[in-house]
């Protein structure tokens, strides 16, 4: 008899652990982020004129820069505010021009060594802001940035190949977006 009680109890102990464990591991993956559907806004393509020898470190002329506000991403893949044909995003929230002061400030940020210095690393790489330099009424380089994960890309040689910025160069360029309005996130 007690070894009938002392199975009951072994087995009941067995059913119970497996049950507790069961409710543990169990865990509700999130959703998948929706897909940004990138298209192309054709009316009014502007004229590419991008050279691969612009470098931020040397220094470049430009008559303008227009920063934007846009999703830069759809899924694994990413997107400049302007394609190859001068054709826009369709995803850009808001354009706004810097000031010549502002152009300085992004100019350095991007010259700077000591703002790649150091960098935070982390994985997403989803742009939300551009910047389009113009000279001539064409567009001579692209920038793309992601704030969140401290990461850009540019048709101009920057003070980093790999495009890993440090929190300084972070709060900088937060504080540029903030200054031209754009979406925080």
């Amino acid at each position: 008899m007690r070894l009938f009680y002392f199975l009951f109890i072994l087995l009941t102990f067995a059913c119970c652990k497996k049950e507790i464990e069961n409710k543990n591991t169990h865990i509700s993956l999130p959703t998948k982020a929706p897909k940004t559907e990138i298209k192309w806004v054709i009316e009014n393509p502007v004229k590419i004129k991008t050279k691969s020898n612009l470098s931020y470190l040397k220094g470049f002329e430009c008559d303008s820069v227009i920063g934007i506000d846009y999703i830069g991403f759809s899924g694994e893949h990413y997107y400049s505010p302007i394609n190859e044909k001068g054709n826009y995003i369709s995803t850009i929230r808001k354009k706004q021009k810097l000031s010549r002061e502002q152009i300085s400030r992004l100019n350095s940020i991007l010259s700077n060594k000591k703002m790649f210095e150091n960098p935070n690393i982390a994985g997403c790489y989803q742009p939300r802001l551009g910047f389009v330099y113009f000279r001539n009424n064409e567009v001579i380089c692209q920038t793309i940035v992601c704030i969140a994960c401290s990461q850009l890309e540019s048709s101009a040689e920057t003070a980093d190949l790999n495009g890993n910025f440090n929190q300084k160069a972070k709060l900088e360029l937060k504080k540029l977006t903030s200054e031209l309005s754009f979406s925080k996130d």
